[in-house]
């Protein structure tokens, strides 16, 4: 008899466990959809918005933009020159490297492979290197490896 007391309420504490659960899981599934309806409304909401004030301003928008993705483009080109200069700590700035092919100014490039310095009378396309036909160049001023 005592056993079977113990095996009803097991039953019926497992019972009340599973019913708990299924609470819980129901509570959290209308919670969510509840927060998914919210997030969607707020979306539309802010694209709409966004739409509407384009819609009402494309000339303008049309009108600024050219300038806008220019200086844009600009600033993130010295941000990207910045960060690579820094972040991978080059021995040469960036900005004063210079490709085979590119048209430079007059004056002495220094190979970035072997170290010789091609020097250049006319402003012309940049050659190999003379020495070794490397075809990266540096005007970098480079005051660690000159004795005097």
């Amino acid at each position: 008899m005592k056993s079977m007391k113990k095996d009803s309420s097991k039953s019926e504490i497992d019972s009340n466990l599973v019913e708990e659960a299924r609470k819980t899981l129901i509570g959290a599934k209308d919670w969510f959809l509840e927060d998914v309806a919210l997030m969607t409304a707020y979306w539309h909401d802010k694209m709409g918005y966004t739409e509407a004030w384009v819609d009402a301003n494309w000339h303008y928008v049309l009108d600024e933009s050219h300038e806008l993705v220019e200086e844009l483009d600009e600033k993130e080109d010295t941000a990207l020159l910045w960060l690579i200069n820094h972040a991978n700590n080059n021995p040469v700035p960036l900005e004063e490297c210079h490709v085979v092919g590119t048209v430079v100014e007059p004056g002495s490039y220094h190979c970035m492979s072997c170290g010789h310095d091609n020097v250049i009378e006319t402003k012309q396309a940049l050659a190999p290197c003379e020495i070794c036909h490397y075809g990266l160049m540096s005007t970098h001023d480079d005051q660690t490896n000159k004795t005097e």
